[in-house]
């Protein structure tokens, strides 16, 4: 309890002087030094009485003692505030996430010697390093160890003193500290925050950051920690000003945005096989293996700041149990149904089948799934009453980890009902689901395209992902039952989900996924690349299908050139589907546009088991004429198949179709010769295969653009890749004006080089199956600087002693670096093999890149490849 306050008081002045009494005792002065600390109350009186004992040195050994009067002195008031971080609360728990709210908790102290009440902040300084990363709230602090809470923007000052600290005072059966204040700052993280973001909360404003009981500045008072003396009329306080005068203090702590770890998976789909039995007339015995794949990415390929992580099971119902398991689900298409012949197969042992009967109404994660029997259904189930078979992990694994490695090898077989009628369109997509490892966050993915766990880039909503982000952070907290498609397509003809874009590519667009599709129609008569004569091309039907090929060309072939392109030969089949021998002929007719083939084009077709049985054509520029031989016919057993070749022989003076981006075709038709004429009449049946020669098919644009550098600023338009100037008159954007690069020393030349597989007719739909498409295989792209005036970047021009660029270590890199491999060079030959340097000289820089690409390039891909030289 504090005494009275009558007995503090002094004179004003006394608490501002320094206090000393001298004593006289043998003639020595000794002084009393004053009593001026902090942790001593203010107020306290303090005196002190000397004592001295001494001799008389003519009667040594006699002790003589002293005494002095006694001094006292009154403590001074001191204030002393100090303030410590201890800690920080996440509203979530776990890692720092967008969407959490994070409080900064801190304790302030009166470290003083007397009673006093403290001024709380109303803001704070909020360090961050990227802006608009956290939003601070309502600062609130707390007298009594956390029970209740006040806000410092209503209640900047502590209503009631603040005692001194003091440690372990016994309050009832409990033992306490008193003389500390809670403070509490809550943060929310926002959605601007990224991985390894850090949010820095500093309380208080001393002058230097994190420092204890400093002089008050009262530089912004909104944001100062300091001590706020009692008035004299309090009872609790010393009467007058605090020696120093106020004090005020600050601490900071720091969070640091943790991963925002989601699994990215991406289920594919494909149509491995289709065959019609023999029976082309008949659809009902069709069949149809689909494939499945799952691939969990190792990095972020949606742009929305995520940290891979594995992907594990989530709970659904298996033989009635509730189990935790990855589920990938395939809806049976309409007018199919499973086909045992051929058990739904898995990869390896790591999976397992399963099959649901509940109706396609009832979304896949929801339905009742079961294991099959050694391949075979459970008692009491038919193969006309399973409505999806779907695939789970076993107990050998529990999660499949964020490696980007597709696991292939699902399989699962359907076959045309009996009631099937033709044509048929038959549409699915399949499903799968599971959870985040490492936060449990539901995933969900369905086939169609190449987006990881359905992001859909084109969402106008923050939220790219199915399902409700209630925190913010850009991935999905839960995914509820409307968020989720039944997988299965109600209108096969107009997928209600939309298709791909090129069959089995995987490559549609749109929310969720989009449907696989394959038309089945019936003839008498089938014409197609090499062993597939039903093959259906891009118009959904079996007179567009087509094998694509593509002429040599020769080394150093500029854009803008033309050549005479060397003889490219066809082997196509037919197939008689009728129930009697049939004579099929075959001749070339003109593409739907006449100009797409070029005048003078050769065509002949021949029977490589009569090679005698040849015809030749020319084509005028509207139609074919027969040049030599007589039309080729092949009689073809019921039911049976026959080859043909076609040799196309374009004329000198062709265009490179990496110019023109499109293939030459040659359409064949075959018809059954019923009246032996060998000429097509009205009512015989035809079918046609398109056999399409390319001049070249992988497009190489090359582009350059200027870097400052530690050169000076780049001039206007020149660091621009699209305003390259070109040659040959061959410009990749015309729509761009051409701008004169001009770097100076110092400055940094980037060059590009888009690769894209141009040879891509089969892109424009994806009801097309069974055709020949080219892809690009075995690509190596060399970048040499020691060619001469067209490549002459490693050269030492103006023979100074220096080339006059050099390599930028890191900067060669290829936009899909997991299959491509670049290898470097020196020296004035290019061929010593070097690691990424930078130089000089051609012995100690790099004269040639070589990236070697490990994979193939699909049809309408388009990849690049930079890297940087330096201005010497």
């Amino acid at each position: 309890m504090p005494k009275p306050k009558q007995i503090f008081k002094q004179p004003s002045n006394f608490y501002r002087s320094l206090v000393a009494t001298a004593l006289l005792a043998n003639g020595i002065f000794q002084f009393v030094a004053p009593v001026l600390a902090e942790g001593t109350a203010a107020g306290q009186s303090i005196s002190n009485t000397a004592t001295a004992t001494y001799e008389d040195p003519d009667n040594p050994g006699n002790t003589i003692n002293a005494t002095s009067n006694t001094v006292t002195v009154t403590v001074a008031e001191v204030t002393g505030i100090n303030a410590q971080a201890i800690g920080i609360d996440d509203s979530t728990g776990g890692t720092v996430q967008v969407g959490d709210v994070l409080t900064y908790r801190f304790a302030v102290t009166n470290i003083g010697n007397d009673p006093t009440k403290f001024n709380i902040p109303t803001a704070v300084t909020l360090t961050q390093s990227i802006a608009g990363a956290g939003t601070v709230g309502t600062i609130e602090y707390s007298t009594d160890g956390g029970v209740t809470w006040i806000s410092a923007a209503t209640t900047p000052v502590t209503a009631d003193p603040v005692p001194v600290y003091t440690p372990g005072v016994k309050i009832g059966s409990t033992t306490v500290d008193v003389g500390t204040v809670l403070v509490r700052v809550p943060v929310t993280v926002n959605p601007a925050a990224t991985p390894g973001t850090t949010i820095n909360v500093r309380l208080g404003n001393t002058p230097d950051p994190n420092t204890q009981n400093q002089p008050s500045s009262v530089s912004t008072a909104t944001e100062e920690l300091s001590t706020k003396d009692l008035d004299d009329s309090d009872p609790n306080d010393v009467d007058g000003s605090p020696i120093g005068g106020e004090k005020e203090a600050s601490a900071n702590q720091t969070a640091t945005v943790g991963n925002k770890d989601y699994a990215l998976a991406t289920l594919k789909k494909t149509q491995t096989n289709y065959s019609n039995n023999s029976t082309l007339s008949i659809i009902t015995d069709d069949t149809i293996i689909y494939g499945l794949s799952l691939k969990v990415e190792s990095s972020d390929t949606t742009g929305q700041n995520i940290t891979p992580s594995a992907l594990k099971g989530s709970s659904i119902t298996v033989d009635g149990v509730s189990e935790s398991r990855i589920l990938i689900s395939d809806a049976i298409p309409a007018d199919t149904e499973l086909d045992l012949s051929t058990p739904p197969t898995p990869p390896n042992a790591n999976w397992e089948p399963v099959y649901t009967t509940d109706l396609v109404t009832t979304d896949a994660n929801a339905a009742g799934w079961k294991r099959f029997n050694a391949g075979a259904l459970q008692s009491g189930d038919t193969v006309t009453s399973v409505t999806r078979v779907g695939f789970i992990n076993t107990n050998a694994i529990t999660s499949v980890p964020a490696n980007g490695t597709e696991i292939t090898g699902f399989s699962i077989k359907v076959k045309v009902k009996s009631t099937a009628t033709a044509p048929l369109t038959i549409a699915n997509i399949a499903q799968v689901f599971g959870s985040t490892d490492s936060n449990n966050l539901p995933v969900y993915d369905e086939s169609g395209d190449n987006n990881p766990s359905n992001y859909d880039p084109t969402s106008g909503n923050t939220l790219k992902f199915p399902g409700t982000d209630s925190n913010g952070d850009g991935v999905p907290d839960t995914i509820a039952a409307g968020d989720v498609d039944d997988g299965y397509i109600n209108t096969p003809t107009n997928p209600e989900t939309g298709s791909e874009a090129t069959n089995n590519g995987n490559d549609g667009t749109g929310p969720l996924g989009e449907a696989n599709v394959l038309t089945i129609n019936t003839s008498s008569l089938f014409n197609g690349p090499n062993g597939q004569p039903g093959a259906l091309g891009p118009t959904n039907d079996n007179n567009t299908d087509f094998t694509n090929k593509s002429s040599l060309v020769p080394a150093n072939t500029t854009p803008g050139s033309t050549i005479d392109p060397s003889v490219v030969t066809f082997t196509n089949t037919v197939q008689n589907g009728g129930s009697a021998s049939a004579s099929i002929v075959l001749v070339p007719t003109p593409p739907a546009t006449a100009t797409d083939l070029p005048s003078g084009t050769t065509v002949t077709i021949t029977d490589p088991d009569n090679t005698s049985n040849t015809a030749t054509y020319t084509y005028n520029g509207s139609a074919f004429t027969l040049t030599s031989g007589t039309p080729v016919t092949l009689t073809v057993g019921a039911a049976s198949t026959d080859n043909y070749t076609v040799d196309v022989n374009l004329p000198a003076g062709t265009p490179l179709s990496t110019d023109t981006e499109k293939g030459y075709p040659v359409p064949i038709t075959a018809f059954v010769d019923g009246d032996a004429d060998k000429v097509l009449d009205s009512g015989e049946i035809t079918n046609i295969t398109i056999d399409r020669v390319y001049t070249g098919f992988l497009k190489l644009v090359k582009f350059s653009r200027i870097l400052k550098g530690t050169g000076p600023d780049v001039g206007a338009g020149q660091g621009d890749f699209e305003s390259t100037p070109t040659t040959n008159g061959y410009d990749p954007n015309t729509s761009v004006a051409d701008v004169p690069r001009t770097p100076a020393p110092g400055n940094i030349i980037e060059y590009q080089i888009r690769y894209k597989n141009i040879a891509a007719e089969d892109n424009v739909s994806s009801t097309s199956s069974n055709n020949v498409v080219l892809n690009v295989n075995n690509l190596v792209i060399t970048e040499s600087g020691i060619l001469g005036a067209n490549s002459n970047w490693a050269l030492d021009n103006d023979t100074n002693g220096i080339i006059d660029t050099s390599n930028v270590v890191g900067s060669a890199v290829d936009s899909v670096p997991a299959s491509a491999t670049i290898t470097h060079f020196e020296g004035a030959a290019g061929n010593t093999s070097a690691s990424d340097q930078t130089g000089i000289t051609q012995d100690d820089d790099v004269t040639k890149y070589v990236n070697t690409i490990t994979v193939q390039i699909a049809p309408g891909v388009q990849r690049t490849f930079t890297f940087q030289r330096k201005v010497n």
